[in-house]
Parts: C-alpha cells; sequence; structure tokens
C-alpha cells in the first residue's frame, strides 16, 4: 500500500515536470508565430495564412484527442479497487490527455526552428 502511494506521487510529480518541460518549447512556439504573423501584417502571404489554419487545427486536434484518451482511461474509475488505484486512474488519465498536446508541441518546435 505504501509503496503503492509513493508510485502515485512519482507519477503525479513526472506530470507536473511533462506541463513544465513544455514551457520553454510551448514559449519558442508562440513567439515565433507571433513574430511571423507581425511581419506580416494585415496583408498575410499564402504561407502565413496556412500557418494560421494549421495553428489552430492543431490546437483543437491536440484537445479532442487528448479528451478522447483521458475519457477511455477513466472509464476505468468505476472498477478502481481503491482509493489509491482510483487516484492513480486520474493521473493516467491526465498523461494521456497531455501527450497530444506535447507531441504537437515538440513537433511545431522542431519545424519551426527550421531556417
Amino acid at each position: 500500500m505504501t509503496s503503492d502511494i509513493f508510485d502515485l506521487w512519482r507519477r503525479q510529480a513526472a506530470l507536473v515536470g511533462g506541463f513544465a518541460a513544455m514551457g520553454p518549447f510551448a514559449g519558442f512556439v508562440v513567439a515565433t508565430r507571433v513574430a511571423r504573423m507581425a511581419q506580416e501584417g494585415y496583408s498575410p502571404t499564402a504561407a502565413g495564412a496556412a500557418e494560421a489554419q494549421r495553428m489552430l487545427s492543431e490546437k483543437v486536434m491536440a484537445a479532442w484527442e487528448g479528451g478522447l484518451a483521458a475519457g477511455r482511461v477513466l472509464s476505468r474509475l468505476g472498477v478502481a479497487a481503491s482509493p489509491v488505484a482510483a487516484a492513480g486512474v486520474m493521473v493516467a488519465a491526465g498523461e494521456a490527455a497531455m501527450r497530444p498536446a506535447a507531441r504537437a508541441v515538440r513537433a511545431n518546435a522542431r519545424r519551426l526552428s527550421k531556417p
């Protein structure tokens, strides 16, 4: 039982660390996109318009995928054997929900860092 609680704390800390690790990537992506949009002003190029569309569609898709993944995990909540197991399911849902957004942010940072 005690090892289950420590494992849960470790997973919670890793989840928080995952959010913190996304920060620099997300900041770079936002700064790069805002700078490019500001350069184009009120007359965006085709590439700029495509990037703006991509920016919106990626956010919607990441939220959708994360919500579905979290929902699949949370479906196991009713059969959790103990409160610690239920908390573990909730942490797993958070991990599953974060995965698509983290993947998109890292991919965008890689793509936008290329000249």
